[in-house]
């Protein structure tokens, strides 16, 4: 019985490997290895921001963005939007929270849970101009727009996790690459990675000195270069 269990788990890394393969040889192979490179921006973000902030949720946001490419390039596309959608959700609570130090207790000590209607709540949530006005006020009037952004990506994710019938025929009866599949999901992390660096841009960049701020300045022209005050940090 051991012994079948394993030959059962080495066949099935080797269809994962043919599927990484496939991926690789798409006409998306550079896309992925370019968002995957978004790892290293998020980790030099957790170095700066270490040791001002409590940084367990954004840690974990980092993780679950990782799985996510590990799942969709095994073929587990499901398991690669949910892990999209809980990137996601982590990188907005971890911005909620990093302003609210008595909500992050209570986190921590399991009373209370931050509801994502909360976070995103469009009058006091993260992308309220409120919210935004107290961090970066020139861009204020981004965030209805990123809320759109944020909403559409939750939502959609959230179809996969939950079973929604269209998706559910959508996912192959069978391990293998799908093309459409991984289009789909290169799409909702390209939204979420330009997402994410627009909450850490907003949050943190005004903080930062100058030698900090050099180290995350290309990620920042990069996502968000086509907003005029964001270039104007960029060129200070």
């Amino acid at each position: 019985m051991e012994s079948g269990s394993k030959s059962h788990f080495i066949q099935l890394n080797e269809q994962f490997s043919k599927i990484i393969e496939a991926s690789f040889l798409s006409n998306k192979s550079s896309e992925i290895s370019e968002l995957f490179h978004f790892v290293d921006d998020l980790n030099m973000w957790h170095e700066l921001i270490e040791g001002k902030e409590d940084t367990t949720i954004l840690v974990s946001a980092i993780k679950e963005y990782e799985f996510s490419f590990q799942a969709a390039l095994n073929g587990q596309y499901r398991y690669a939007f949910t892990a999209q959608r809980y990137f996601l959700e982590q990188i907005c609570r971890y911005i909620y929270l990093s302003t609210n130090e008595l909500y992050l207790r209570h986190w921590k000590l399991g009373i209370k849970d931050i509801a994502w209607g909360t976070i995103v709540d469009k009058d006091n949530g993260i992308f309220s101009k409120i919210y935004i006005r107290a961090f970066y006020n020139e861009v204020e009037d981004e965030g209805a727009h990123m809320l759109a952004l944020a909403s559409k990506l939750y939502r959609e994710t959230s179809e996969y996790i939950h079973g929604n019938f269209e998706k559910v025929i959508d996912m192959p009866d069978r391990l293998g690459f799908d093309n459409t599949l991984l289009n789909k999901w290169l799409e909702f992390v390209a939204t979420s990675k330009f997402i994410t660096v627009f909450l850490l841009t907003v949050r943190f960049s005004k903080e930062f000195s100058e030698p900090e701020l050099s180290k995350v300045v290309d990620n920042i022209k990069d996502e968000l270069g086509g907003i005029e005050d964001f270039n104007l940090l960029c060129n200070s």
